[in-house]
């Protein structure tokens, strides 16, 4: 049996932080680390997973890596154990390519919150409730929007673009209401920002057009682009609700982050 490259412990943690310990399937919205029942230890759930296989015979085994390359942080990705075994189970419909723009969108993703919505929903919760009105407004403006939970094969984009254009001018009407500099402000910023980079990803396709087709690229785009959306606003919006004892609906809950 042939040697494996396996990660070194270094690289594993890096990948994991990088990804925010979020798997980094957009489709996917499991937190991979969590409290366990011991005070003093945590579980963790997600595994740094080989983009070209650590061995020969697995899946998308590059024989021209050196096995620098192939334990290297380039060749890893952080995912969930569910997702771990969905994209080696079946290679051939989760190429290396796909493996790493998934890889570099979740980390951009993960940056932009980090720096903007994610951190001013974070610094709510640690000093408690400010302006309940206004952040159940923007929880309010999120649940008819059903462009950021409806099943990617049953939306239509067009809809999709209009839902998300009328949802970015409600934001702006909130955000009217604060002062500049403040934490919601800031959130509220960051979702508008959230929403404008998926129109940016999409400008290029005709969206009155496309139709779901796991065989067309543009299709593809629109359905990783609207996912990677709708883990973001949901990173952002939960700590929102969890900072002023909102309960979110159901079906926003869908776009919560889950614990594995």
């Amino acid at each position: 049996m042939s040697a494996r490259d396996e990660f070194r412990a270094a690289t594993k943690t890096a990948l994991a932080r990088r990804a925010a310990h979020f798997c980094s399937n957009p489709y996917c919205l499991k937190l991979t680390v969590g409290p366990s029942s011991v005070s003093t230890q945590a579980l963790m759930s997600g595994h740094a997973a080989h983009i070209h296989a650590a061995a020969k015979g697995g899946p998308r085994y590059d024989a021209l890596q050196t096995p620098e390359e192939r334990c290297s942080i380039e060749n890893g990705i952080w995912l969930c154990r569910e997702c771990g075994v969905l994209v080696d189970a079946d290679a051939s419909g989760y190429p290396d390519a796909q493996l790493r723009e998934w890889k570099k969108n979740h980390e951009t993703m993960v940056s932009e919150v980090r720096s903007g919505g994610y951190s001013r929903s974070l610094a709510l919760l640690q000093a408690g409730r400010t302006e309940p009105q206004i952040a159940k407004k923007i929880i309010t403006s999120m649940e008819d929007r059903r462009s950021l939970w409806v099943t990617f094969d049953a939306e239509f984009p067009d809809r999709v673009r209009q839902s998300l254009d009328e949802l970015r001018s409600r934001l702006a009407t909130i955000r009217g209401e604060l002062l500049e500099g403040s934490a919601l402000d800031g959130i509220l910023f960051a979702l508008t920002k959230t929403i404008l980079k998926f129109f940016n990803t999409v400008e290029s396709s005709d969206l009155r057009t496309l139709r779901c087709n796991a065989n067309d690229p543009e299709w593809m785009r629109f359905s990783e682009a609207l996912a990677a959306l709708r883990k973001s606003i949901g990173l952002q919006i939960a700590n929102i609700a969890e900072a002023h004892d909102l309960k979110l609906s159901n079906d926003l809950q869908r776009i919560a982050p889950l614990n594995v």
